[in-house]
């Protein structure tokens, strides 16, 4: 057997830190399609959210309060409707990362 030796590149704990929460509240099929359908439709209110989460508006209003809390998402009222965005764009690259990874066999 022939051994490659890798590069390790040491991420300081500090910073490990502060992303372990971030990772922690987006990992949840239903928050990690929220942040998807935000990173490419750029806002949205809860109504349009929840059909195309294929959930119930109450159950997708309490996914969104929880991506809120962690100050994932950002929200304004327009009228009546509460229109949510993204502020951690960077969550692009979880995503990048799961669709490169991960395999669905059919």
């Amino acid at each position: 057997l022939e051994f490659r030796r890798v590069l390790f590149r040491s991420v300081p704990l500090e910073m490990l830190a502060v992303a372990a929460p971030l990772i922690r509240v987006a990992a949840h099929p239903v928050r990690l399609r929220i942040i998807d359908y935000l990173l490419h439709n750029g806002e949205a209110c809860v109504g349009d959210i929840a059909k195309m989460a294929e959930t119930e508006q109450a159950v997708t209003s309490q996914h969104l309060a929880t991506l809120r809390q962690h100050q994932v998402l950002a929200a304004r009222r327009e009228g009546q409707r509460v229109i949510y965005s993204l502020i951690v764009p960077e969550l692009e690259f979880l995503l990048d990362c799961i669709s490169s990874h991960c395999r669905i066999d059919r």
